[in-house]
């Protein structure tokens, strides 16, 4: 079976009977019949490609891809009428890419059918016509500043991106002239804002929308911003409860959006920027929504606490994180507002047509914090909370900046990759169900540092800006959170477009006198356009609290304490709680023999370098006999996060021989 990946994830509209608001709920399962069925195919298992197909069909039986699947599968079979039949439905659903069905060598047992032919005949005549029996959204036109609603008519799922597109097309009042509603304008800096709108030289919010995603919990007053168009939802999106929680629609306009909710019960309880932060797809999904011009606010909640601390394992520069709970947001939505409002009509036209609309309020935002004293504040830690305080917006300044700005000194964001990382494994550098790559973006990347063998985590990343190969100034990357003492930035080009960060393990710590305690290093990359900086791009490394580890003076670790002994909260979707304590054990040059594990009862347990349980030993008391470990999580009850175990695996059994009585180390094969 030769089918091409790439195919399987073909984007995907919605069309046909399913709810289109079904689909948030019903996304998760397409996801994960993706996977398996990229997973059948790689190991040339046609069964299961079939039984994959019938189930995804199953849950989506309008989806045209899934009967191309099963049509797929199924021309492997001697008799050809049903791969045929799902091959027209798929057609008939909307699948009529004749050249993908023509030369798919999956199907090529089906080409010497006449009724084949006559399908991809089918497939041709039907391209780009409506589906049958099947109403397609359309757009909806409104005035801009009056509500529109996202109902089924203008609203379709994208399968590939696993959001909604609404579909909406707005035209300016009546009156045209933005001047004409300069004396409306009652949000933030009215004053400058009147002015610039009356002469002409300010956007104003007209083509504007905002989202409100917590049920009118925290809803801005728009009327105080003439033009700006609020969303609202219909009441068969609201029965689906898809007007709750994080973003799940594109638009074609500039937004600004706030959710000021929270995960308050549970084992799992966390604000939405955790949620975002901790998601396997979410922080990928929060860049495209900066991409899209979406700006989205949130409150830290129980998050950002003197009691808790800071409890965020990365910071990310795709959204506003509010300090304080409920409403708390309000006062950076109007700041935003304001900010848009300002920008020169060219200006703004430019900023969203490039998606660079967020990245510069982003940039706005930290640039004219009250914390800033002298302009290079704005390298270092002080413009670049996690959390942001009211108290300290100054949105005179936002505005000020932003009507400043031209199409020739936009700052450009820098693009982040990942070049040489650590190579950490499971079972034996540490124990836990994720690896320690949370994600890797655009404009931020995150790992939590779970391997213990050493005390300084490397990696080598590049930074670039897309479609300027070498830009005139030097990439500029600083430490913005952790001890200076433990972090090393070494340039390994002249303009540091790639580096070599080193970073020593820091554990829970207090950045400075006054900060609240955080378990998280974050380094910033900027590049200056003109005369301003980028936003920062972030590099974050996050340590679990649960441990505590000791470290010798050649910086191998001693021990581990998984036991948690000061009672840190560790969010259980980053790491499963531990119950054991590991002390390593080195030979004379320093070479890892292994560890002595102990548990709160029963007497300590020994493991090789390779994480093998040893079973027996030899005369000099070295392994002789050991086998695997198997973790796996354990289920204790309800609101009690799942546990880490382990169990002998028996199944796997290896014998360790040594070359010389010196020989502490010793190699191993398995004993069959």
């Amino acid at each position: 079976m030769n089918k091409s990946l790439a195919l399987l994830l073909f984007p995907l509209i919605s069309w046909g009977a399913q709810d289109v608001f079904d689909m948030p709920r019903l996304y998760p399962q397409h996801r994960q019949f993706v996977q398996e069925i990229i997973q059948s195919v790689r190991a040339g298992k046609i069964e299961e490609m079939e039984a994959v197909s019938r189930k995804a069909i199953d849950v989506f039986p309008q989806d045209a891809t899934w009967h191309y699947n099963l049509a797929c599968a199924l021309s492997y079979r001697s008799d050809k009428t049903e791969s045929l039949n799902m091959l027209e439905r798929a057609i008939d659903l909307g699948f009529r890419n004749s050249k993908m069905i023509e030369e798919d060598r999956d199907l090529k047992n089906l080409s010497k059918e006449p009724r084949f032919k006559e399908l991809l005949q089918k497939a041709i005549q039907l391209q780009g016509k409506p589906i049958v029996g099947v109403v397609q959204p359309q757009a909806t036109t409104s005035v801009m500043g009056h509500p529109v609603k996202i109902e089924a008519s203008n609203t379709s799922w994208d399968f590939d991106k696993g959001c909604f597109h609404t579909l909406l097309t707005l035209v300016p009042p009546s009156l045209n002239k933005i001047s004409n509603y300069a004396p409306d304008y009652a949000g933030p800096a009215s004053k400058a804002i009147q002015q610039w709108m009356k002469e002409g030289t300010a956007s104003g919010n007209f083509g504007d929308l905002y989202l409100n995603r917590d049920n009118g919990h925290s809803a801005l007053a728009f009327t105080n911003f003439p033009g700006l168009t609020p969303i609202i939802y219909g009441a068969d999106a609201k029965a689906k409860q898809a007007n709750i929680g994080l973003p799940n629609a594109f638009f074609i306009y500039p937004l600004v959006g706030n959710a000021s909710i929270a995960i308050t019960a549970g084992p799992f309880w966390r604000s939405m920027p955790r949620a975002i932060q901790t998601d396997p797809y979410q922080p990928s999904t929060a860049f495209q929504w900066m991409l899209a011009n979406q700006c989205w606010l949130y409150p830290a909640h129980r998050d950002y606490t003197a009691e808790t601390g800071d409890l965020y394992p990365v910071n990310m520069p795709y959204y506003i994180i509010s300090k304080g709970s409920s409403f708390s947001d309000m006062p950076f939505m109007e700041a935003i507002l304001a900010t848009y409002a300002a920008l020169r009509p060219e200006t703004k036209q430019t900023l969203v047509s490039k998606s660079l609309l967020v990245p510069t309020v982003q940039m706005i935002l930290r640039a004219t914090q009250k914390t800033i004293k002298k302009p290079e504040d704005y390298l270092t830690g002080l413009a670049h909370p996690i959390v942001f305080d009211a108290t300290n917006l100054n949105v005179e300044a936002m505005v000020k900046m932003a009507h400043e700005l031209t199409p020739q000194n936009i700052p450009l964001p820098v693009a982040l990759r990942t070049l040489k990382d650590a190579e950490t494994e499971n079972g034996i550098d540490y124990f836990d169900q994720r690896a320690e790559g949370l994600f890797d973006t655009p404009f931020a990347i995150a790992r939590v540092v779970r391997g213990v063998r050493t005390k300084t985590r490397t990696m080598t990343l590049e930074a670039l800006i897309p479609g300027i190969p070498q830009p005139s100034a030097p990439f500029v990357w600083k430490l913005l959170q952790g001890d200076p003492t433990k972090v090393t930035i070494k340039p390994l080009t002249a303009n540091a477009s790639q580096v070599e960060i080193s970073v020593d393990y820091h554990g829970v710590y207090r950045p400075n006198p006054t900060a609240w305690m955080t378990s998280r290093v974050e380094i910033g990359c900027f590049l200056k356009t003109g005369e301003y900086y980028s936003m920062p791009s972030f590099v974050s490394f996050a340590y679990l609290p649960n441990e505590e580890r000791l470290y010798r003076a050649d910086g191998k670790v001693q021990s581990v304490d998984y036991n948690n002994p000061n009672r840190r909260y560790a969010d259980p979707v980053i790491t499963l709680p531990k119950k054991w304590k590991d002390l390593y054990d080195y030979d004379s040059k320093g070479q890892l023999k292994g560890w002595y594990r102990t548990r709160k009862t029963g007497s300590a347990e020994r493991f090789t370098y390779a994480g093998h349980k040893t079973l027996t030993t030899d005369k000099l008391n070295r392994p002789l006999q050991t086998c695997g470990v198997q973790y796996i999580p354990r289920h204790e009850g309800e609101n009690i996060p799942t546990e880490l175990t382990y169990v002998d695996n028996l199944q796997q059994l290896f014998i360790y021989s040594y070359a010389t009585d010196e020989d502490l180390i010793g190699t191993f094969k398995q004993d069959k």
